[in-house]
C-alpha cells in the first residue's frame, strides 16, 4: 500500500478501525487487537528444525535453553491494505527431558516492537506475550530408526492481556484469565544418515475474535513440516521448512483468504559438541492470511545440557558398559552387529574367521570346492548353472544336460545329443556323420535342408525326396530319447480353407507312412497334423517363391501333450 496516497491512507486507516472493531472486546474495543498476530513459534528443542518440532526426546534430567529473536515485515493485511507494518519478537524458552521419552517445556514470548504503517502510536510498542507450556511424548523410534512417531500437548494463558489492557497482537483474549490449548501429532522419516523429514499437525483452541466478513480468529487447524539435511556428524544443519494454520470454526471457511497464514523458511543452524546451538534463518508469507509476512529474519541461541561422557567404558569400544553386551572385550567396528559392544570374529558364521575369510559376511557353502577362502560357490563349474540346478556341479555342462557335459560316445567332438551318427565317428560339418546329411537336431525339432516334394495338389510323396525322409528316419532310430515327433503339413493360401486344411493333413499322413514302412520307425512314436494355410512362414505371400516357402513339412519334437487342432 502506497501511504503517500491520501485516498488509500484514508481507506486503510478504515479497515484498520473495522479491525480494532472486530477483534476487541466490545466492551473494550479501544484496548487494541487481542489477537495473538505473530505465527512463528518456534520448535521446542534446539535440536529439532526452526519451526519444525520432531518427535524426539533430550535423555533423561538434561536442561536446555533457547533465546529467539524475530523481526516480520508487514505481518498483517486485511483486504490488501497493510494494518501493522512491523513486529519484534523475542522468546525465552526452557526445557527439560524426563525418562528419556518426555520433554517438557516453557516459552515466555515478549513483543519488543509493533508499528502501524503511519507509526502514529495507535499499537502499544512494546508487550509481554501469551505464555506457553506444555509436554511431548516419544511413542516410537530414535534418530537410528526410519520412522518416529510421537505427540505434544501444549497450554496457552493470556498474559499479554494481564499484563497489559492496551496490548495490541500481542496475545489473545482480554483481561478475563483465560486458558487455551493445542495439540500436535509429530511425525519424523530419518531418511538415511544425512536427511531427517519432520511432518506435524495439530488443533488449536483459543478465544473466537473478529467478524467474518473482515477477520475472525478463534479455533484452528495447524500443520507443518520440512527437510532437515544433518552435516559433519549432526553439527551442522539446513533446513527447508514450511507451516501454517487455517480456521476451524463454523463461522468462516476453511482455507479461507485472511485466516489462512502460510510461511515457507530457509535457515542454517550450528551445533557443536559442547552443547550451544546458533542458527539464523529467514522465512516469507505465501498467502495474505494474518501474521504472514511479506519477509521475516530470525536468530537463535539455544544450549542443551551434553550426554554423561564420563559413563564406565572399561573396554574402550565406544559403547557404555550398562550398555555393552561385552563389556571386557572391544567392539570390532566391523559394520557388522556393531551396537552390542561383542566383538565378532566370524560374522558370517561359517566356522572361518574374519581375518582368514575373503567373504567376512557371506557364509561358505561347505561343499567341498573351494572350501577354505570363506566365499561361498553358488556355481562351482561356472557353466552358468546354479549348484542347486547343476546335476554336475563340479563339471562344466549345458542347461539341456541339466548341467552336466554333452556325452560323446564315438569321440568326433559332435555331442551325442546332435550327433546324427551317434556311434559313429564323423565330422562337425556332417552333424557327426561320414556322409552328408540333409537333418539336423535343432531345438525342439528335426530341421530338414530340402523340402519335402508331393506332386501338385496331391498328397503323392516324389521320389526325389526319399532321400531326405530316409534320413529322417535314421536320425529317429539314432536317438530313440525323441519320444514322439509330430510331422506337420503346411501349404499356401491357394484355394479353400476346406481344401487346405484336408490337404496338409493327409501329406504329413503320407509323411508318417513312409517313415513307418520304408524306415522302420515306431508308429507310435509319430503324429501326423495338417495346418493348412494357417501357419505362413511369410503372411501376405504374392510371390511364386513365397508361396513355395509357405509350402512345408515340418518335424517338431513333442513333450508332452498335443496342440489343439
Amino acid at each position: 500500500m502506497e501511504t503517500n496516497n491520501p485516498r488509500n491512507l484514508n481507506w486503510g486507516w478504515l479497515v484498520m478501525l473495522a479491525v480494532f472493531a472486530m477483534v476487541a472486546p466490545s466492551s473494550a474495543s479501544a484496548q487494541g487487537a487481542q489477537i495473538d498476530l505473530n505465527q512463528f513459534r518456534p520448535a521446542e528443542l534446539a535440536t529439532d528444525g526452526f519451526s519444525a518440532s520432531t518427535p524426539d526426546g533430550q535423555g533423561h534430567a538434561r536442561f536446555g535453553f533457547q533465546v529467539w529473536l524475530d523481526y516480520s515485515d508487514d505481518p498483517l493485511r486485511v483486504n490488501g491494505d497493510e494494518i501493522v507494518h512491523q513486529q519484534m519478537t523475542g522468546h525465552l524458552m526452557l526445557n527439560i527431558g524426563l525418562a528419556d521419552r518426555i520433554v517438557l517445556y516453557v516459552d515466555m514470548p515478549y513483543h519488543f516492537m509493533i508499528k502501524d504503517p503511519a507509526d502514529s502510536g495507535a499499537f502499544k510498542k512494546s508487550n509481554l506475550g501469551d505464555l506457553y507450556f506444555g509436554g511431548r511424548f516419544n511413542f516410537f523410534g530414535t534418530r537410528d530408526d526410519v520412522f518416529q512417531i510421537g505427540a505434544q500437548a501444549t497450554l496457552t494463558i493470556n498474559t499479554a492481556s494481564l499484563a497489559s489492557s492496551r496490548q495490541s497482537f500481542a496475545g489473545q483474549a482480554d483481561q478475563s484469565p483465560y486458558l487455551g490449548g493445542w495439540f500436535e501429532l509429530l511425525l519424523n522419516f530419518n531418511a538415511g544418515d544425512y536427511v531427517r523429514i519432520p511432518i506435524q499437525a495439530g488443533y488449536k483452541i483459543g478465544p473466537q475474535r473478529g467478524d467474518p466478513a473482515i477477520l475472525f480468529v478463534g479455533n484452528e487447524f495447524t500443520y507443518g513440516g520440512g527437510v532437515l539435511i544433518m552435516l559433519g556428524d549432526d553439527q551442522f544443519m539446513i533446513s527447508a521448512e514450511a507451516f501454517g494454520r487455517t480456521a476451524a470454526n463454523p463461522t468462516v471457511n476453511m482455507w479461507s483468504k485472511n485466516e489462512t497464514p502460510v510461511e515457507v523458511l530457509g535457515g542454517f543452524k550450528w551445533l557443536p559438541d559442547f552443547g550451544f546451538t546458533l542458527g539464523v534463518g529467514g522465512s516469507a508469507g505465501v498467502t495474505a492470511g494474518y501474521g504472514a509476512p511479506d519477509w521475516r529474519v530470525f536468530a537463535m541461541l539455544g544450549y542443551t545440557m551434553p550426554a554423561d561422557k564420563r559413563a564406565p567404558d572399561a573396554d574402550g569400544d565406544g559403547i557404555p558398559d550398562e550398555l555393552d553386551q561385552c563389556p571386557n572385550e572391544a567392539e570390532d567396528d566391523d559394520g557388522f552387529q556393531d551396537k552390542d559392544g561383542c566383538p565378532d570374529l566370524d560374522n558370517d558364521g561359517d566356522g572361518i574367521s574374519d581375518a582368514d575369510d575373503k567373504c567376512p559376511d557371506d557364509a561358505e557353502d561347505i561343499d567341498g570346492f573351494e572350501d577354505d577362502d570363506g566365499c561361498p560357490d553358488p556355481d562351482n563349474d561356472g557353466d552358468g548353472i546354479l549348484d542347486v540346478d547343476d546335476q554336475c556341479p563340479n563339471d562344466a555342462g549345458t542347461p539341456e544336460n541339466n548341467g552336466c557335459p554333452d556325452p560323446d560316445r564315438d569321440g568326433d567332438g559332435v555331442p551325442d545329443r546332435i550327433d546324427n551318427c551317434p556311434d559313429d565317428p564323423g565330422t562337425v560339418e556332417n552333424q557327426g556323420c561320414q556322409g552328408k546329411q540333409l537333418v539336423v537336431i535343432g531345438a525342439g525339432q528335426l530341421e530338414i535342408l530340402e523340402k519335402v516334394y508331393f506332386k501338385s495338389g496331391s498328397a503323392k510323396l516324389q521320389k526325389r525326396s526319399w532321400a531326405l525322409l530316409d534320413n529322417v528316419a535314421a536320425v529317429l532310430i539314432a536317438h530313440p530319447e525323441i519320444k514322439k515327433i509330430r510331422v506337420e503339413g503346411h501349404t499356401d493360401r491357394t484355394g479353400s480353407l476346406k481344401y487346405n486344411m484336408i490337404l496338409s493333413k493327409k501329406r504329413a499322413n503320407t509323411v508318417v507312412r513312409y517313415l513307418v514302412g520304408r524306415g522302420q520307425v515306431s508308429r507310435s512314436r509319430l503324429v501326423a497334423q495338417g495346418f493348412g494355410p494357417k501357419r505362413p512362414l511369410v503372411p501376405d505371400a504374392t510371390s511364386k517363391e513365397e508361396r513355395a516357402m509357405n509350402r512345408r513339412v515340418e518335424f517338431h519334437m513333442v513333450s508332452k501333450k498335443e496342440p489343439k487342432k
